[in-house]
């Protein structure tokens, strides 16, 4: 059991391509941080058998304090919230949540203030963004707000002879191959053409209006785009980028407006450390690609914060080492760190986890 629980943190090595199994063993967890989990569902478990039970698990084996969720849908109007937190209960766990709207959620060790809607496109199923302030042992408030931002218009799908609406592939030649698009002002007039940008300009409009620059807050969600920190010189020729270096605009905002992206603030190096959370295997699932024919591995998932009493110290992706490239499952060699990569895994993406050390603020 020694070697099984080491597991959980070995960094991605090449292999042979291994099923997961059911159990798990939760990740040890120091005292004195705030641990983060950000987690895509994948319409809230239903995709895969048995999926709810399995998002429980992963919860609990995180040891996250704050889970946010994206494609949360309260099916049969039931709150997802309402459902984790009483199976969490029933394992010994106490958690606070309730739903804000959009089709997002929080869930946290910590008691639930109140909600505010940031962004909310989900009428048009263009995402959303909400605000969960949490209250702290310390006495003070958290900001969290989970976000699952606009899949359409995804850009990044561009370069590698797809089509960012349709999906299907660009076959401009007639030879049933992608035909990469790398002019840069296309690839940005299709991801402004996104509702990315607005929900992303409406969270730095709500933290400037209520003045919360002071205080931690932290933006977590599936993103449905990448980074100008992973799309660059260095990565011009890995993942299928066919020779793009781009600053892509939306995650240029975030950090110019004092975010700070936790994963590339701990691994700046994108060849070493690509941290990418799509496309994941899925329990007894089939391939999940949506470009069977290319390396799509990109890092869409994300925690930001703004610095004011966060300092992130450690962070994993959770999941599986493996991927689908080009339509098949391989492992490939990075020094990523992987969390709970033997578990039952319930989504099409990986989750990040981020532990945070709180200071004065």
């Amino acid at each position: 059991m020694i070697l099984a629980a080491l597991s959980l943190l070995l960094p991605c090595q090449a292999g042979a391509a291994q099923e997961p199994t059911p159990q798990h063993q939760a990740l040890p967890k120091p005292k004195d941080v705030v641990r983060v989990l950000e987690f895509n569902l994948w319409q809230e478990g239903t995709s895969v058998e048995g999926g709810f039970d399995k998002i429980v698990d992963v919860i609990l084996a995180s040891q996250a304090d704050v889970v946010a969720m994206s494609e949360v849908r309260n099916y049969k109007q039931v709150d997802l919230h309402a459902r984790l937190l009483l199976a969490l209960a029933k394992k010994g766990e106490t958690f606070h949540g309730k739903f804000g709207g959009g089709d997002v959620g929080v869930i946290s060790r910590y008691p639930v203030v109140k909600t505010e809607i940031v962004a909310d496109s989900t009428s048009l199923d263009r995402g959303s963004i909400i605000a969960f302030y949490l209250r702290h042992p310390d006495d003070r408030e958290l900001v969290v707000c989970a976000a699952h931002l606009d899949y359409r218009n995804y850009a990044i799908y561009l370069p590698r002879g797809y089509d960012g609406n349709s999906f299907k592939m660009i076959d401009a030649n007639g030879d049933q191959q992608p035909d990469p698009v790398t002019d840069v002002a296309k690839l940005h007039a299709m991801d402004k053409a996104s509702a990315r940008d607005d929900a992303l300009r409406a969270f730095v409009a709500y933290v400037k209006r209520k003045k919360l620059d002071r205080r931690a807050v932290i933006l977590a969600g599936d993103f449905n785009e990448c980074s100008h920190l992973d799309w660059t010189a260095a990565t011009r020729d890995l993942f299928d980028h066919n020779g793009v270096v781009i600053e892509w605009q939306n995650s240029l905002l975030l950090q110019r407006s004092g975010f700070r992206d936790s994963w590339r603030e701990l691994y700046p190096n994108p060849v070493t450390h690509p941290g990418a959370t799509w496309p994941s295997p899925a329990w007894q699932r089939s391939s999940t690609s949506w470009a069977p024919k290319v390396d799509e591995r990109d890092r869409i998932d994300f925690i930001y914060h703004n610095g004011r009493g966060l300092k992130a110290q450690r962070a994993w992706i959770v999941g599986s080492p493996q991927y689908y490239v080009k339509n098949e499952l391989a492992t490939i060699e990075t020094e990523d760190a992987f969390a709970l990569a033997e578990m039952a895994w319930p989504s099409d993406h990986k989750g990040l986890l981020v532990d945070f050390a709180l200071s004065k603020q």
